[in-house]
């Protein structure tokens, strides 16, 4: 049943394309935060050599990465909704529509067509 579950959200939702993006620029907005916290740490003297550097380069380049997924996600999620080919929707009764015919007079027949046809 769980894998079922999975299924059915990944099919028939853009959640999940929409959280990754937003999660990438919630990394990206923390690592961009910390850049000047580490430098005022390293001013003050309370800094751990190498640890803030790796971290900070470690969480700008996840959440940059999980960004750009999430914006070729919506792509293939758009892609995917196109190519189904279904409508954009339905209408259940139309009411108060008249419906007439138009009198276009009939197109005449193609030159290939002309020469079977005795013209």
């Amino acid at each position: 049943m769980l894998r079922f579950s999975l299924d059915a959200i990944s099919s028939f939702s853009h959640r999940p394309l929409q959280l990754a993006t937003l999660l990438g620029f919630i990394v990206s907005t923390l690592a961009f935060i910390a850049i000047p916290v580490v430098i005022v740490l390293r001013i003050v003297g309370s800094y751990l050599p190498g640890f803030s550097s790796v971290t900070l380069a470690v969480l700008l380049l996840g959440g940059i990465q999980l960004i750009a997924i999430g914006i070729i996600g919506e792509y293939v999620g758009r892609i995917y909704d196109e190519v189904k080919g279904r409508p954009l929707y339905l209408v259940r009764s139309r009411l108060n529509v008249v419906e007439h015919e138009t009198a276009e007079p009939p197109l005449p027949p193609a030159p290939a067509e002309r020469g079977r046809m005795g013209l």
